[in-house]
């Protein structure tokens, strides 16, 4: 099972037995005794469902899912509150405050793990809504507004720490006439195995993206020119050299591919990065295809 849970109670005895229940279970189960730790707990570890226990000294269980719910990190994450409080006022707030479910002590054990079950069918399916619309349907790549939108976090991150940023463009060469020549099944296909070696020669470090039909984006931080300049080149040699099975035809296809680079002392901004890129690309494209060009600040 290896889900995560996180139990958040100031009785220690209670927290004992909710332990050892959920463990017996085969779920991976974290615990604390205040709303701080929780607090800590949980974006350190990212559990898939917390228990948490309205009533508790210094920091309330109320006050906890509300800091839980403004957090990125932690919003999503299902928080099923326990009171041992019969009323319906303390119900009301905790899902005004954005909380899964409630249980009610003494907690039942059947009554417990239907809660949780619900709880992480909810979070499975907010999970693939997630990832839907951060990823490229076809070839699961960050999609073209999440590139960018990872990219300038990336440029930001290193203009503070004043470090050096690349980003490079790359497009199929020839594509529309490989749609014609096989259809568009077949260059679905090939895109999703550029993708693929793209991926697989950049390293799950970096920021792969889909920047639109047969262009890709990839961010490269903390890395020299000619570094970047080489993972380039991998890329594009590792294009040209696969055979790529359509039907019972073996076809080639090349790569063209444009490369900005910003280093500690230039100033330039993100989007002139991504334009830098493109002039880049544009070059490579009419000085024959299949090369890397890099266009720098101020020219060529």
């Amino acid at each position: 099972m290896n889900k995560k849970i996180l139990v958040v109670d100031d009785s220690r005895l209670e927290l004992r037995i909710l332990i050892d229940i959920l463990s017996n279970e085969g779920y991976v189960v974290f615990a604390c005794t205040n709303g701080y730790d929780a607090l800590d707990l949980a974006n350190r570890i990212l559990p898939d469902v917390i228990l948490l226990n309205i009533v508790m000294p210094g920091l309330d269980g109320f006050e906890v899912c509300k800091l839980l719910k403004k957090s990125d990190n932690t919003r999503d994450i299902p928080v099923i509150m326990i009171t041992s409080k019969t009323g319906s006022k303390d119900i009301k707030k905790a899902l005004e405050l954005e909380a899964f479910d409630y249980l009610k002590k003494p907690i039942d054990e059947v009554e417990l793990f239907a809660r949780i079950n619900s709880a992480l069918r909810f979070k499975s399916y907010q999970d693939k809504l997630k990832e839907m619309a951060m990823k490229d349907g076809l070839t699961g790549l960050y999609n073209h507004s999440l590139l960018i939108e990872l990219f300038q976090k990336e440029f930001k991150n290193q203009e503070k720490k004043n470090r050096s940023i690349g980003f490079a463009m790359l497009d199929i060469d020839f594509y529309k006439k490989v749609n014609d020549s096989y259809g568009h099944i077949s260059g679905d296909i090939i895109l999703k195995k550029i993708s693929s070696i793209i991926t697989s020669t950049v390293g799950a470090s970096k920021t792969v993206g889909r920047y639109g039909g047969e262009e890709f984006g990839v961010v490269f931080t903390d890395m020299c020119l000619d570094d970047i300049k080489k993972i380039c080149e991998n890329i594009r040699r590792n294009v040209e050299e696969h055979e790529f099975i359509i039907g019972d035809k073996s076809i080639k296809i090349t790569i063209s591919i444009g490369i900005s680079y910003k280093a500690l002392d230039e100033n330039m901004s993100w989007n002139e990065m991504i334009e830098k890129a493109d002039e880049a690309l544009y070059r490579a494209k009419n000085s024959g295809r299949n090369k890397v060009e890099i266009t720098f600040r101020h020219g060529l």
